[in-house]
């Protein structure tokens, strides 16, 4: 699927599809801090991208997605600092 055709905010899926892409900013995030490295938000949105199966080849596509990645990317920082507190530190790595 292109990033253009992905649900907006006025589709029936736009939740579910908002918080996919919030696990999947949330799970780059805390694969970067484990290996001491950052990430950009245009490599952000590439990797979630790849993660969700999403076509961003043409710059149109890009720009929906990325848009969405940098209105989204502090609530899977925040959900990344909150299990951070909460677990001491110490968080369990889930790939998906």
């Amino acid at each position: 699927m292109r990033a253009s055709e992905a649900p907006t905010i006025i589709d029936p899926g736009w939740n579910q599809y908002r918080s996919r892409v919030i696990a999947v900013i949330t799970d780059v995030e805390m694969l970067m801090q484990q290996l001491g490295k950052g990430l950009d938000c245009d490599g952000l949105t590439a990797e979630v991208a790849l993660r969700l199966g999403l076509c961003i080849d043409t710059q149109p596509d890009f720009d929906v997605l990325s848009a969405l990645v940098r209105a989204v990317r502090p609530i899977g920082r925040e959900a990344l600092r909150a299990t951070r507190e909460d677990q001491g530190g110490l968080f369990s790595l889930l790939l998906l």
